[in-house]
């Protein structure tokens, strides 16, 4: 059983990804059980198969603790601790393949508190990672992509489990936009580069310092792009998360050509 955390900020794509690779996997013939951990989801583009808000509703917890939002999602993701033993029972009952998990919409609250890393260490199994959504919108700007990519470098410290940063929503992009931050992403210096244009004074010499902290950590300058709208780039993140669960070494988990990769 391999597991798939699916993490970002809101309206990075979380709930959208799960639903457009849950399909993919199934087209591959592939068993695979889809977790909503979010209790204040109003809506979701797929049907989960097992269901955080079955235990914790946001609403619900509002009403019966009179707090307000913001108060009320930060005592569901210490509730959503209390009941991952159920959850887990779920998920193996179903014995999927694939588990992918569809974090909270509110990213801090899953990886800032203590809450989260908790339960993404009691859900997972030998075998799981983190896919981090980066909007490809936000990493536009020079400064947007210094900030998501720190970001997620700081998620992977929370959670302390393999990652794989992922461009979300690459359809949006211009030709242009892509070639602009790919060349970016390989030359780290004319990132830099483009940072003392698009930046002045104290903003820029700050973002030029995460720029240079980030390439010192060795934090992952490699983004997959992928679209949940036209399936792009779902292949390539098949065949990476299949290293990832190998341990990194040349052989995949499973026979790839069994499923068209």
């Amino acid at each position: 059983m391999f597991y798939v955390f699916v993490v970002g900020t809101a309206g990075s794509g979380k709930s959208t990804l799960v639903d457009s690779f849950a399909n993919w996997l199934q087209d591959h013939e592939l068993d695979v059980a889809t977790v909503n951990l979010d209790p204040a989801a109003l809506w979701l583009p797929y049907g989960p198969d097992v269901d955080v808000r079955d235990y914790v509703n946001v609403e619900e917890v509002m009403r019966k603790y009179n707090l307000g939002p913001n108060g009320a999602l930060i005592a569901c993701a210490d509730m959503i601790a209390a009941h991952v033993e159920r959850l887990k029972e779920e998920i193996n009952d179903l014995n999927p393949e694939y588990v992918l998990v569809d974090t909270p919409g509110q990213m801090e609250l899953y990886a800032f508190r203590s809450a989260g890393p908790y339960i993404t260490s009691q859900l997972a199994g030998e075998r799981s990672a983190v896919l981090f959504l980066i909007d490809s919108v936000f990493a536009e700007r020079p400064s947007g992509l210094v900030s998501a990519l720190l970001l997620a470098s700081s998620v992977n410290y929370r959670l302390l489990k393999p990652q794989l940063n992922v461009l979300s929503k690459v359809d949006l992009l211009s030709q242009e936009s892509r070639e602009k931050l790919y060349q970016w992403l390989e030359n780290p210096l004319d990132l830099m580069e483009a940072l003392d244009r698009d930046l002045s004074g104290m903003s820029r010499e700050m973002n030029q310092r995460l720029c240079e902290v980030l390439r010192e950590m060795g934090a992952s300058m490699n983004l997959l792009p992928v679209s949940s709208k036209t399936g792009e780039g779902l292949d390539e993140l098949f065949a990476e998360l299949q290293r990832v669960f190998a341990g990194g070494g040349e052989e995949y988990v499973g026979d790839m050509e069994d499923v068209g990769v």
